[in-house]
């Protein structure tokens, strides 16, 4: 199901103008690795299928894309190497392939994209076309480069079974242009199975992170200059669990180490929006790699993304970051808050200055997160200790604010808004003591230029 949805693309008829001059070359690659069920002969009788009947899938009137189906497997009696390895051999089956290698000489004029679909998920026949004219549309920037060439752009989806994690579902659906940027340290603000993105650009990023397999690739791994990319690994992981055991985490989330090492290149993200969804994500319990992956890897993959990002960013005078000059605060003393200081780095996580919340009984009672393992007795204080003007009202008192009211209908609803008509009212505080716990290990006076991790 997931092979036809691919092969022999349509274009739609609001399209054929803008895509009048563009020949699509489509190939399907897909890559067995190792598995023992009867995956590889399915997609071998998949294959002689599509070239046995290559003709009747010609149509002059270029309304059908000329596709193209290659398949890849692993050698018989080898051992799975996870999804970041079999999706990078995948993509380079077509410049194995001779016959799919374009040896142009307008070689300028043509472009290589990669358009990601997971197994067991569907693409919409006009998905290609959909994404593809989308990307186009981007123009070129100022040094004369198109500027599909550093993007990465994902669709909106629907979910098999209809209305599965629906809350997820609408917020990924609904992220406005600004909020995919802002949220990306949340999630993943682009889901891997609705990726497009330049092929030069994947290459450059050095493809899907694979897992070492044996001690000498593992000795090889750690070696900062076994590597010329950017890698999203969090030092957890280069811990032997026991002699001669490698961490198994490697082989997980390759979709967040790369969508991170987009970001720290300084790529851009786009959420294409159309009228229907562009892909079926199906949602299977327990079944998939993504529910298999440990909430807390997640949490210190982007945490370590952050640091890498945001903390050791763009740094100002004095080889200082706004982040690291007077330190910053952490919004949230719950769980999420406290899972994200003890994935930092020690360097980063001694310049957490306070934690900040909403909660009277964390500010009041409990006042202070005590972590003896990083040797820090941290604050807890009231958010508006942080407002330069707390008489200020926001614009938008919802802004980024998923509601929890499930809709009649599919999560999938572009017409759907968020209601931002609610007053907003003058923050109260409480009077402070003269002298209190807080005031004891922490500066007030600075807590208004403290940038402030959510």
């Amino acid at each position: 199901e997931t092979v036809k949805s691919a092969m022999h693309q349509e274009i739609p008829a609001n399209l054929l103008t803008s895509l009048s001059n563009v020949k699509f070359d489509v190939v399907v690659c897909c890559y067995n690795d190792a598995s023992t069920d009867k995956s590889i002969e399915m997609l071998y009788t998949l294959k002689e299928e599509y070239a046995n009947n290559a003709a009747l899938h010609h149509d002059e009137s270029k309304l059908i894309m000329n596709t193209t189906l290659l398949v890849g497997t692993a050698a018989e009696g080898t051992s799975s190497r996870g999804a970041g390895y079999a999706r990078n051999q995948a993509v380079k089956l077509r410049g194995m392939n001779t016959s799919h290698t374009n040896n142009s000489t307008d070689d300028a004029k043509c472009f290589h994209f990669l358009c990601i679909l997971d197994s067991d998920d569907i693409m919409h026949p006009t998905r290609i076309a959909e994404q593809t004219s989308a990307m186009m549309s981007l123009g070129y920037g100022q040094h004369g480069k198109h500027l599909s060439e550093k993007a990465l752009m994902g669709c909106q989806f629907d979910r098999i079974p209809r209305d599965s994690t629906w809350h997820y579902a609408t917020w990924a659906n609904s992220l406005s242009d600004k909020r995919v940027v802002l949220e990306q340290f949340r999630e993943c603000t682009l889901l891997q199975p609705t990726w497009f993105i330049s092929k030069s650009w994947f290459k450059s990023l050095g493809g899907w992170l694979e897992a070492p397999m044996s001690n000498e690739e593992m000795n090889k791994f750690k070696s900062a200059d076994s590597s010329n990319y950017y890698r999203l690994v969090h030092s957890s992981e280069l811990r032997q669990t026991s002699p001669g055991v490698m961490s198994q985490t490697l082989r997980l989330a390759e979709d967040t180490r790369l969508f991170y090492a987009h970001l720290r290149a300084e790529g851009t993200l786009h959420l294409h929006r159309t009228s229907a969804p562009l892909v079926s994500y199906r949602h299977r319990v327990g079944m998939s790699q993504s529910s298999g992956t440990p909430r807390k890897l997640l949490m210190q993959l982007r945490a370590k993304a952050w640091e890498d990002i945001v903390f050791f960013g763009k740094k100002g005078p004095n080889n200082e970051t706004v982040w690291s000059k007077n330190g910053f605060a952490i919004w949230g003393a719950g769980r999420d808050g406290k899972d994200f200081l003890k994935a930092l780095s020690p360097e980063v996580a001694s310049r957490v200055v306070c934690f900040v919340d909403v909660d009277s009984n964390k500010i009041e009672k409990i006042k202070f997160y005590d972590n003896p393992t990083i040797g820090r007795r941290i604050p807890i204080l009231h958010f508006s200790l942080l407002a330069k003007n707390a008489n200020k009202c926001v614009d938008n008192v919802v802004f980024g604010r998923v509601s929890k009211e499930k809709k009649n209908g599919d999560a999938f609803d572009t017409n759907k808004q968020i209601d931002t008509t609610r007053k907003c009212e003058e923050p109260k505080r409480k009077k402070q003591k003269t002298k209190s716990r807080h005031e004891e290990t922490i500066d007030l006076s600075v807590l208004q230029d403290l940038p402030v991790v959510v």
